[in-house]
């Protein structure tokens, strides 16, 4: 079989309908399709079309503006360009035998339909006919990040993001916030294609995208090999084998919200603290430190949500407070 690929941007299938928010509203897509292992497939015989929300799900066969042509280079290969609507597009391939418009002869029968999201001019989406997708819910416990104060379930939202969605930053697609479940789970149903991928969770805060509050900082990111055997993934935030640079706070904030003065109380050997803004811009860094406690002047910030950072030698300690 082989590899799904998808330039300028992974391919990102949700079930969940919805709409990218752009000012563009149709974008111009380029599907191509490898039809050489297509079982059956005769090029004298057999045209190729695509339906789908793009085509208004015209059947194969009554509309020549779905037809899709050989490529120069592999004439295995099938193309065309649309003009789609921006936000989720479903869509499937199929033969057309000796010009007889029909159903009958897609990649698969019944569900589920191949979904993206377009949200950039010009995509281009190289498919391998027959390559169906799988649906794999993604479940997170974000226990241990509102038990550290780094999630504030009734003013946040944890999306997930990785690979398979062509690393689009937290907060930007409304398709990779997760919902809420009982126990503090977090899910997302994904439809995604069988291959090794890399993604990690974030905090959003109020719907304002950034890379600045995921479970860690840095590398590594979580990994994930997709099969017809997973259909469910379960996580604990900021829980991952080999994982070092992100710890849970040992030191004290207070007050919460604050007004003058941030009291931080029982450092652990910290050789910096920086504090960012809800937008993950850095406010302000405090270097040298020689104590355990240390009083930093918040009158001078805005009010709002910030997190705060503490660098040690075993790594990363973050938390969050209110300026009031």
């Amino acid at each position: 079989m082989k590899k799904i690929t998808l330039r300028l941007s992974a391919i990102l299938m949700f079930l969940a309908f919805g709409t990218f928010l752009s000012a563009q509203t149709t974008f111009n897509v380029t599907f191509n399709v490898d039809m050489t292992d297509a079982e059956g497939f005769n090029a004298d015989t057999d045209d190729v079309y695509i339906s789908g929300t793009m085509a208004g799900w015209a059947q194969p066969g009554t509309d020549s503006a779905f037809m899709m042509t050989p490529t120069d280079d592999n004439p295995m290969i099938y193309t065309i360009t649309v003009v789609a609507d921006s936000g989720l597009a479903m869509f499937k391939y199929f033969r057309v035998i000796e010009g007889a418009a029909s159903w009958d002869n897609g990649e698969w029968t019944g569900d589920p339909n191949r979904t993206t999201i377009l949200m950039l001019d010009n995509m281009v989406l190289d498919n391998v006919w027959g390559n169906k997708p799988i649906m794999v819910t993604f479940n997170v416990d974000v226990t241990p990040a509102v038990d550290s104060a780094v999630f504030d379930p009734e003013v946040e939202q944890i999306y997930i993001t990785g690979s398979f969605a062509g690393w689009m930053m937290p907060g930007v697609v409304p398709q990779l916030a997760m919902t809420a479940g009982d126990d503090m789970i977090y899910s997302a149903p994904v439809l995604i294609y069988e291959g090794d991928y890399e993604y990690k969770y974030f905090v959003v805060h109020e719907g304002v995208p950034s890379w600045d509050f995921g479970e860690w900082t840095g590398d590594p990111n979580r990994t994930l090999t997709i099969d017809t055997t997973v259909t469910e993934v379960n996580d604990i935030w900021a829980l991952l084998a080999g994982v070092s640079n992100y710890l849970q706070p040992t030191y004290t904030v207070f007050p919460n919200p604050v007004e003058n003065t941030l009291f931080i109380r029982n450092l652990e050997k910290a050789d910096r603290i920086e504090i960012y803004n809800m937008v993950g811009q850095k406010v302000k860094t405090i270097d040298n430190i020689s104590t355990p406690d240390v009083n930093i002047n918040a009158a001078e910030l805005n009010n709002g949500v910030y997190f705060i950072s503490v660098y040690t030698a075993k790594g990363v300690q973050t938390t969050k407070f209110i300026k009031k």
